[in-house]
């Protein structure tokens, strides 16, 4: 083989064993990415919702981070990865002390996955107790 030959055949295999990688990664699903907790009544409870998540890529999911709208607003997660094609479930949670009204609060998930972010949404409304301004 001459150089140009070996030159061409090393650009080939570069490119198609690039291909491959790159199309190997994790992607993260969701059957629901808003849940309404509907009406509730005013109290000092923390509102908890469990999303569950299918990792529907070909490589281990990690969710890197959770952030969250407000102080308000609480997330938990798993801390170690999720195989392909198993499932693992996310919490939010929204404290309701104080709070009256509606509300829309936001998990913000950061992942190995591309896009690298994924939008979760907790909302409802607060009714206020009798005797509650």
């Amino acid at each position: 083989m001459n150089n140009r030959m070996l030159r061409s055949l090393f650009i080939v295999v570069f490119l198609v064993s690039g291909s491959i990688l790159s199309n190997a990664q994790a992607d993260i699903s969701f059957k629901e990415t808003v849940y309404d907790f509907g009406p509730v009544q005013a109290g000092t409870d923390t509102l908890w919702h469990s999303f569950t998540c299918v990792n529907t890529g070909s490589e281990p999911l990690f969710i890197q981070d959770i952030k969250t709208s407000c102080d308000c607003t609480l997330a938990e997660w798993p801390k170690t990865g999720i195989q392909p094609g198993k499932s693992a479930v996310i919490r939010g949670g929204f404290k309701i002390e104080g709070k009256s009204g509606t509300f829309e609060k936001n998990l913000f998930i950061t992942s190995n996955t591309s896009p690298a972010s994924t939008l979760l949404t907790l909302k409802g409304s607060i009714i206020p107790t009798s005797g509650t301004p």
